[in-house]
């Protein structure tokens, strides 16, 4: 959700892209504490995470630039849902995911501040779960993300990668993977040893690396044996 819901206001409003993410998923709990988790939550959170993207974009447009690229497509009113609902079908929710994989390594940034940016704007993780990754202080992981976000927010081709952009940034997102995966099979939380679904996060974008040509690497593939 956070890949093309940042696609859609740019990185530069990273922010607003949280606040949907959030609004949505607190939405969705408060719902289903009482009905209970439907079966296909996955494609509801979509679909509702989708419809607050739409909300906003009509109620801020004229007081905000969004991202340039998709401001000509959806700055006439019947145009925002269907330019919004295709960045949210299978095929582009996969190529947003890739992208900000390989983009929240930017060269300017130090890899321990890349990796960092992966596991909590991609993967999820807590700022407590990625210093235990790192064996370092929350306050320390906090200041690297700060670095990280206004280094993000700066670049004006975020999303704008090339063949010869995945190489160089390809052994950082192994590392940002495999930490996922280590989080989860021996997990630094009190509530279990094993948090399962991180180790299913850490193998379906490990998937999505293997599915991407230039990123199904050799090293690629055997990560995904691996885990």
């Amino acid at each position: 959700m956070l890949a093309s819901l940042t696609r859609i206001f740019g990185v530069q409003h990273i922010a607003i892209a949280e606040d949907v993410v959030q609004e949505t998923l607190t939405a969705a709990f408060e719902a289903w504490r009482w009905s209970g988790v439907p079966d296909h939550y996955s494609a509801l959170l979509m679909t509702s995470a989708k419809n607050r993207a739409i909300d906003v974009f009509r109620r801020e447009r004229t007081a905000r630039k969004f991202a340039p690229e998709l401001q000509q497509s959806i700055e006439i009113d019947w145009t925002v849902g269907p330019s919004v609902a295709e960045l949210f079908l299978p095929e582009a929710l996969r190529d947003d995911e890739l992208r900000m994989m390989f983009s929240c390594c930017q060269p300017r940034l130090k890899e321990d501040v890349q990796i960092a940016l992966i596991l909590k704007n991609l993967c999820g993780l807590s700022v407590e779960e990625i210093a235990a990754a790192f064996l370092a202080t929350p306050s320390a992981i906090e200041k690297r993300l700060t670095r990280g976000k206004n280094a993000v927010a700066n670049s004006k081709r975020f999303f704008e990668l090339t063949a010869a952009d995945f190489e160089p940034r390809l052994a950082t997102v192994h590392r940002a993977l495999y930490l996922l995966f280590n989080e989860g099979y021996h997990s630094a939380g009190a509530d279990s040893v094993v948090r399962i679904d991180l180790c299913r996060e850490a193998l379906r974008l490990v998937r999505v690396l293997v599915d991407h040509v230039p990123a199904s690497t050799p090293t690629t593939k055997a990560l995904n044996r691996f885990t």
